[in-house]
């Protein structure tokens, strides 16, 4: 088996017909570099060498190891001098794996291996050189100080055979096959890492861990090959690495490379840059002042391969500001921001301009930033999702010079790419990869055009995001079941504007079937020619042109439909409804809030989604519908009845959503569901024991919104009916809904309440309040100082802080915003005596993170100083509202455009002066604003500040005004 244990050296010798070596033990025969002496010519070179590897340090016995009986199975034992003798060939046998366990766990000293000279110097030019030029060419044993494993390994290469290589050894490996100057250890390393990268799908953890590692010896050693695969590899998987505790520690030369090399594949670019300053100011808080001036040259380099031009406007206009305040302040040690300020204020420019202006960005562009891509889209065929939501400046020219085999040819001759996309279906590539594209906030583009694009470039796209994009209308729906018959997911929402309560209402109980009319499309929908099987879930909310002709050509269009949301689309009737619900059954998801549904739709609920078909009036396990959401907020054509047979047979349901209905106790306790996980029945006439009663059944509950039910004050006055004998029963033994949430069966994380909230009861419910995120008390709940302090302490990730109508008077307030870091949106509604210690709270607490703030009706003696320290502290915050602040001025107006010009929402009304001196000079820098209203703060808007703004913000936005005090300006299509 090539194994055995030798006895002394004179029995060594004679095992290999060798004579007695003159040297004694491999420790005494250092590595020397000195000629060969005189002497040592007198005796014969052997073609055999033995190399010697030291397997224990010390000779110490180990008890917990049979050594006698590991010597045994491998071979015959000469006697205890604990050396063991191994054939270098053996080494590429089947067994040797076997073999080597069984040398590693004996008690044996020193480790042997008989090796041929000339296939060593042949394979390795460590031996080549050892044999020819020094003094240890004549040893008989040769001394290796190396990991015994690794040597091996080397051995098996050099003797023709394989290494067990795998992610934790190769690093090992190639700076053994460094030292040893072994060519088939570095082609079989390579071998190795391209077949083991390419075919990893996902990034695991333990790959990343070794990642830089294994780049760093690459690169070192001079194995440039390996090195590109890690970076590619890295590059391939980055949106993963991201998330991955170590990215931050990644070396400078190894992010460097990953973001050079064409593979990169990320969501978006915005990905791309959040990454780059998450590793840039980890980085920065390691280093010292000495070093981080040299190293700014390298990393302002680095950033320069961001493409600022496809970066959300919100995102550019934050970076303008922090840049700028880098600039003021040349004078510290980090004077220098990563982002150019100069490229930033020209994507910003680009951004907000009414025209597109690619082709001029194109014909100003330098050649090596035609090269580099700077405006084209990062698409690699690994690509899976893209993102450019809110990058408002991205037209068809940029889509399609993304999607072209040379995009810097194209661009260098000034072609308009988005005029005759017709004349690039030779050069456009496919990204069959690619199945989500989110384009949510892009109103540039045109609806003809961008089916054209998704069609040839995204021909197995599965997730559609168009929302926020009122140029796109429904016949783009229509115009995608011909191109993209893969999608299931298809968003074409806008924001429901909440402040118009005068949308028309319709009522109609007769509908005129499309094939009546005279279209070429209803034609073609009637006969099958637009399909869209693949669809199953479709959001349409707030589209308040949907009709019920619209809605039947969906039912024809997209038979397979799962999940639907026509949530303000109040122009569709009940009738209308009733027929688009007939047409499915096996609907999963229903959001109807704000629409006119009545009983036809009720009927066609009851009728359709039943997995058997018995009996309606019939109440068992086996009828009842499949929904597991239903969102019915504010549908007022809805009786008590009708919810309580919907109620009867809705057991299935994860989340419902009742607010603002006709609901009651007798229709609640009709549910007999255990699977729900959010529940809202704001402003309903429910009672305390009725929701006690459902949150008994359903333990999995983790939002609840029972703000406005004023029934819940007391459990024993419930509407119940007399004759109904389960109501009356649960109106008697049933908890109340506080007493419910204090069992411990909940755990909450949003939380919405109002009346009957008090300090006993909040004492009550603290059982469901450690993973709470969101809390809101509105009107009827009050808490004292003493139980609002506890809230921080009960509540330490709470994101969300919403109080209104309450009393808010001590230090109880400021208190918790000091403590809360984690809050992201806070409002106060109508609230009394809130301290103006509040203000100094949030700048020096929860204002880092703060994403919206609203002050209402809270804090009338806010100043100008006040505001300018929150827009100083709070740079994240992009919804503000304030209101009743009269002592405010101009300046206010000035210090909010001055500190957040990223702002997406404001609101100031009743605020003193502040428009006194017109608002200019917010359009001029919050050019991101999608909704502003301005009332009664001052004579100073002109007429014309409508128009002006529309000019300013170009298709981004239109406005509504009363008079020269009020401006209100938002999206369009949503007014």
């Amino acid at each position: 088996m090539g194994i055995m244990f030798e006895e002394n050296d004179l029995g060594c010798s004679q095992l290999f017909n060798q004579p007695p070596s003159s040297s004694s033990s491999s420790s005494s025969s250092s590595s020397s570099f000195s000629s060969t002496t005189s002497s040592s010519l007198t005796h014969p070179v052997s073609p055999f060498v033995l190399l010697e590897l030291r397997l224990r340090v010390c000779d110490e016995e180990d008890d917990n190891i049979n050594s006698a009986a590991a010597a045994a199975s491998a071979a015959e034992c000469c006697g205890d001098n604990g050396i063991v003798l191994v054939e270098a060939w053996a080494m590429v046998a089947p067994d040797w794996p076997h073999i080597y366990t069984q040398i590693c766990s004996s008690n044996s000293r020193l480790l042997r291996i008989r090796a041929e000279r000339a296939v060593l110097v042949e394979q390795s030019t460590y031996f080549r050189s050892l044999f020819g030029n020094f003094r240890e060419s004549i040893d008989e044993v040769l001394a290796i100080s190396w990991d015994i494993a690794m040597f091996c390994g080397i051995l098996q290469f050099i003797h023709g055979g394989n290494f067990n290589m795998d992610i934790t050894n190769i690093t090992t490996t190639l700076q053994a096959a460094t030292f040893f100057g072994v060519d088939a250890a570095f082609a079989a390393c390579h071998k190795w890492a391209l077949s083991a990268m390419s075919s990893l799908e996902e990034a695991p953890i333990e790959v990343l861990n070794y990642l830089p590692m294994i780049y760093l010896t690459a690169k070192e050693i001079g194995v440039p090959s390996i090195a590109n695969l890690c970076a590619e590899f890295l590059a391939i998987h980055f949106v993963e690495a991201v998330s991955w505790d170590g990215f931050t520690g990644l070396p400078f030369s190894f992010l460097s490379a990953c973001i050079n090399n064409p593979l990169l594949t990320v969501e978006s670019e915005m990905q791309l840059c959040e990454a780059l300053f998450k590793w840039h100011n980890k980085n920065e808080e390691q280093q010292c002042s000495q070093t981080l001036v040299e190293s700014d040259l390298e990393v302002f380099n680095l950033f320069k391969k961001i493409r600022t031009h496809l970066l959300p406007l919100g995102f550019l206009l934050r970076q303008l500001n922090i840049s700028s305040n880098f600039l003021s302040n040349k004078g510290g040690i980090c004077a220098q921001y990563p982002l150019d300020h100069e490229v930033i204020s020209r994507a910003i420019e680009i951004a907000c301009s009414k025209s597109d202006k690619t082709k001029d960005i194109i014909l100003k562009m330098s050649p090596d930033e035609l090269v580099g891509e700077v405006i084209c889209l990062r698409l690699t065929k690994y690509s899976k999702v893209l993102d450019i939501c809110e990058c408002q400046q991205v037209t068809e020219s940029i889509l399609f010079l993304s999607a072209v085999h040379a995009p810097a040819s194209w661009a260098c001759q000034g072609t308009c790419l988005s005029t005759n996309p017709d004349q690039l279906s030779s050069d456009l590539q496919s990204f069959g990869t690619l199945q989500k594209m989110v384009l949510s906030g892009c109103w540039r583009l045109k609806e003809e055009k961008l089916v054209a694009w998704l069609g040839r470039i995204c021909p197995n796209l599965s997730t559609l995001k168009v929302d926020h994009c009122p140029q796109l209308q429904f016949s783009m729906l229509l115009a995608l079941s011909e191109t993209c018959r893969f999608i299931e997911t298809a968003d074409f929402s806008l924001e429901i504007d909440s402040l118009a309560e005068n949308m028309l209402s319709v009522i109609s109980y007769k509908i005129e079937y499309p094939w009546r009319g005279s279209c070429d499309a209803l034609k073609k929908i009637m006969r099958g020619h637009y399909s869209l099987s693949s669809l199953k879930r479709l959001f349409l909310q707030g589209r308040i042109e949907l009709t019920d002709k619209e809605l039947f050509f969906i039912s024809r269009c997209c038979p397979n439909l799962q999940a639907i949301d026509l949530s303000g689309c109040r122009r569709l009737t009940d009738t209308g409804i009733s027929i688009f619900i007939k047409a499915y059954s096996g609907m999963q998801s229903i959001s109807l809030a704000g629409t006119e549904l009545g009983p036809n739709s009720t009927a066609a609920i009851l009728s359709s989604f039943v997995i058997n078909d018995l009996d309606a009036t019939a109440i068992s396990n086996d009828n009842i519908c499949q929904l597991t959401k239903l969102d019915l907020a504010s549908c007022f054509g809805l009786c008590r009845k009708d919810l309580a047979a919907l109620l009867s047979r809705l057991s299935r349901l994860t989340h419902l959503n009742l607010e603002n209905t006709n609901l009651d106790d007798a229709s609640l306790l009709m549910f007999r569901g255990t699977s729900l996980e959010q529940l809202n029945v704001r402003e309903t006439q429910v009672s305390g024991c009725a929701l006690a009663h459902v949150l008994a059944l359903n333990s999995g509950l983790r939002a609840l919104n029972i703000r406005g039910c004023k029934q819940i004050i007391d459990a024993h006055q419930a509407n119940l009916s007399e004759k109904d004998t389960i109501c009356t029963q649960l109106s008697s033994e049933a908890h109340s809904v506080f007493e419910e949430l204090g069992v411990g069966r909940l755990s909450l994380q949003e939380l919405k309440v109002g009346w009957g909230l008090s300090d006993l009861t909040f004492k009550t419910i603290w059982p469901c309040l450690p993973s709470l995120k969101a809390f809101t008390l509105g009107i009827g709940g009050r808490l004292s100082s003493s139980c609002m302090v506890q809230l921080s302490a009960l509540c330490p990730a709470l994101e969300e802080l919403s109080l209104a109508f309450q009393d808010l008077y001590g230090t109880a307030i400021p208190f918790v915003l000091k403590t809360l870091l984690s809050l992201r949106t806070l409002e106060f509604q109508c609230c009394m005596n809130v301290p103006p210690e509040c203000i100094n709270a949030i700048t020096t607490g929860c204002g880092s993170n703060l994403t919206s703030l609203m002050l209402e009706n809270s804090a009338p003696w806010l100043l100008d100083i006040d505001v300018c320290s929150l827009s100083r502290t709070c740079k994240n915050v992009i919804h503000f509202s304030l209101s009743g602040c009269r002592q405010l001025t101009a300046e206010s107006l000035k210090n909010i455009s001055r500190g957040w010009c990223s702002m997406i929402k404001l609101k100031v009304e009743d605020c003193g002066g502040v428009t006194s001196q017109g608002a200019t000079y917010l359009l001029n820098s919050c050019k991101a604003l999608q909704s502003l209203s301005l009332r009664h703060s001052g004579r100073g808007l002109p007429r014309a500040f409508i128009s002006d703004a529309a000019s300013l913000h170009g298709g981004a936005g239109s406005a509504q005004s009363n008079g020269g005090q009020s401006c209100e300006r938002k999206k369009p299509k949503a007014v």
